[in-house]
């Protein structure tokens, strides 16, 4: 819960510098697997509700990985028009320690982490091969390979 609530304070500050564009002007792409996709999800939502003016070419593509955030498609589809480029959601059905964790904290069925985004627009991956939330770390790179992530 406090990781939780301490990512969610984090996203809340990279959106922020995100829309001052304090890493320069360039789209920027961003990548994450579990807290870090949380991170990088409320950076998103807080972008969104800016004003189009302040976020027009700001993020080129996100990949986010093992991700403890509901499957809202509410919440997707702001991403979703915020993001010029692609949105993609790595899933795994195998992850149960996410299950366990998203489901008691949150009282959500529906884990972006567990399952695919309902959203047009957002690419859902399903990583077979990732058998626990331990694992995305080392098969990130093969995460990224799968859904042809380019350099």
């Amino acid at each position: 819960m406090n990781a939780r609530a301490l990512g969610i304070k984090a996203g809340a500050v990279l959106g922020e510098l995100l829309a001052e564009r304090a890493f320069g002007n360039r789209p920027v792409t961003l990548v994450g697997y579990s807290l870090g996709s949380l991170v990088i999800h409320e950076a998103l939502l807080e972008l969104a509700s800016r004003p189009p003016s302040e976020t027009m070419h700001l993020i080129q593509d996100v990949y986010l990985f093992g991700s403890p955030v509901p499957a809202d498609p509410h919440d997707w589809t702001k991403i979703r028009r915020l993001v010029s480029g692609r949105v993609v959601n790595g899933y795994s059905d195998k992850d149960y320690v996410l299950a366990v964790v998203c489901r008691a904290a949150e009282g959500s069925w529906r884990v972006a982490g567990l399952e695919p985004v309902g959203v047009k627009g957002v690419e859902n991956v399903k990583c077979q091969f990732v058998e626990g939330h331990s694992m995305w770390r080392e098969r990130l790179g093969q995460c990224l390979a799968e859904c042809q992530a380019q350099n």
